[in-house]
């Protein structure tokens, strides 16, 4: 069969399907080829045969993992072959960006205002089905949802409410740790000022979830470091190259990609994340301009805070036990190897102080944690904390800010660049500068043409030019 590969009703290439072989034919749009399909980090159609296997990837990440919870039982009640068949029974739409795959044949009868989940609604019965084991579905059971193009191991579906899309997620084992941490990630990030998927908690039948509203718009793509990445070396065979990363990201134009980056592995470090692999690490890009945004929030943090330990376990397990990706292979050596000197000047750690009271107060009364693990967990995150206070102050000693006494206006236009919508206050306690010092400092990025005002002084922000 023949396929013609859509970003919303742009036509990018025709492929042929063939026994599980996928051949690219055509390329109609080469600018607006997914990131996935790029060659040596550009769009390019002058190479086909390479395509084939990257499109053949592009698909299969879309796909849900055969080992996903109840996902045999499914298929099988759907009397559906495999992931594969499933997914293009919603033409792998995804409500992580616009692409989507139409049979040549209804190329003229399918457009994407009538199909896409972004607008549209859909049925939620398979995801209930794969998040809690509900009610036995069949072959008459709609399957046109975006659950069939979510992947991941761990279980999750997709629902609609008040028109905003959530992806809601399950914890697993006993304890169903991985929600719970996911609601701590999003407390740590919104203290220390760092952009974030805000994660929610449910209860349901004795059950944890956490939810949180799709960070992606109709207007706008998320892109998995791995595609951005793709064609460089790996190190070890299994790590990446942090240094390759970022020359990446800067020719390819993504804003402020390094100091997003090295946030992103500082909050790992303080929860212990051991799963930040190259597809919970993404980009975001605007889907119309093809401009890159930045590097895309805090997301999936559920695999930390010691998950499936027990609580006299924690209380021995130090830095360089605990396993990290995606750069290096403990937390010790991550944090120890990457540049961590560019953004000590930029978190303030004692933002945390205080959240230990709150944490104690959100696990207390979680019924599948018991109080020996919530009293450890409570005390290994202030640990944590204290050891990153530690590793950031002696960072200072060599952040470039410090050594070379920084101007005012300098600081805070590194603070602006990294929130253009703080506020003055805002901005004088992350640069420890007085409100006059920052006012005149805006003067003087205004008059070299740095910033620019957008909008009112009260609701308005900072344009950085």
């Amino acid at each position: 069969m023949e396929y013609v590969l859509y970003k919303k009703n742009i036509p990018i290439l025709k492929y042929s399907e063939n026994k599980g072989y996928i051949e690219v034919q055509k390329i109609y749009n080469k600018e607006h080829l997914p990131v996935a399909l790029f060659l040596n980090g550009k769009p390019g159609d002058e190479n086909l045969y390479a395509l084939n296997e990257k499109l053949e990837q592009f698909l299969d990440n879309r796909l849900i993992p055969s080992t996903r919870p109840y996902f045999k039982e499914a298929l099988k009640e759907l009397e559906i072959d495999s992931n594969y068949e499933l997914a293009k029974k919603s033409f792998f739409l995804s409500l992580s960006d616009q692409y989507w795959i139409c049979p040549l044949e209804l190329k003229d009868k399918l457009f994407w205002e009538d199909i896409n989940f972004f607008k549209n609604d859909y049925d939620t019965e398979i995801g209930l089905r794969l998040v809690s084991n509900s009610k036995s579905l069949n072959k008459n059971s709609s399957s046109n949802n975006p659950d069939n193009t979510t992947n991941g191991e761990l279980s999750k579906r997709w629902y609609k409410q008040n028109g905003i899309n959530y992806l809601e997620k399950a914890g697993t084992g006993t304890e169903q740790q991985e929600p719970l941490n996911e609601v701590l990630a999003s407390e740590i990030c919104k203290r220390l000022k760092i952009p974030y998927v805000p994660y929610t908690l449910t209860i349901r039948d004795d059950k944890y979830f956490c939810s949180c509203p799709d960070m992606i718009d109709e207007s706008t793509e998320l892109v998995p470091m791995d595609a951005v990445y793709q064609d460089l070396h790996l190190t070890q065979g299994k790590f990446y190259d942090y240094n390759q990363l970022i020359t990446r990201c800067e020719q390819m134009n993504i804003p402020n990609a390094e100091v997003d980056l090295l946030k992103i592995i500082l909050v790992d470090y303080i929860v212990a994340n051991i799963d930040r692999h190259s597809y919970n690490i993404s980009f975001i890009r605007d889907s119309n301009t093809l401009l890159w945004k930045g590097v895309a929030p805090v997301y999936d943090t559920g695999k930390s805070m010691f998950m499936n330990y027990l609580d006299f376990e924690m209380a021995m397990i130090s830095s360089n036990q605990i396993p990290a990706k995606p750069f290096y292979e403990t937390q010790t050596e991550q944090i120890k190897n990457l540049p961590f000197s560019k953004i000590a000047h930029l978190v303030n750690l004692d933002l945390l102080d205080g959240i230990d009271k709150w944490y104690s107060d959100f696990l207390k009364p979680l019924k599948r944690l018991s109080n020996e693990k919530k009293t450890a967990l409570v005390k290994k995150l202030c640990q944590r904390i204290d050891e990153t206070k530690k590793i950031i102050s002696a960072c200072k000693k060599d952040s470039p800010s410090v050594n070379q006494k920084a101007s005012a206006p300098e600081l805070v236009y590194e603070a602006l660049k990294q929130n253009p919508k703080q506020t003055k206050e805002e901005v004088s306690k992350n640069t420890g500068l007085s409100r006059a010092t920052v006012t005149r400092a805006y003067k003087e990025l205004e008059d070299q043409k740095k910033i620019k005002r957008i909008g009112s002084n009260k609701t308005g922000y900072w344009e950085i030019l």
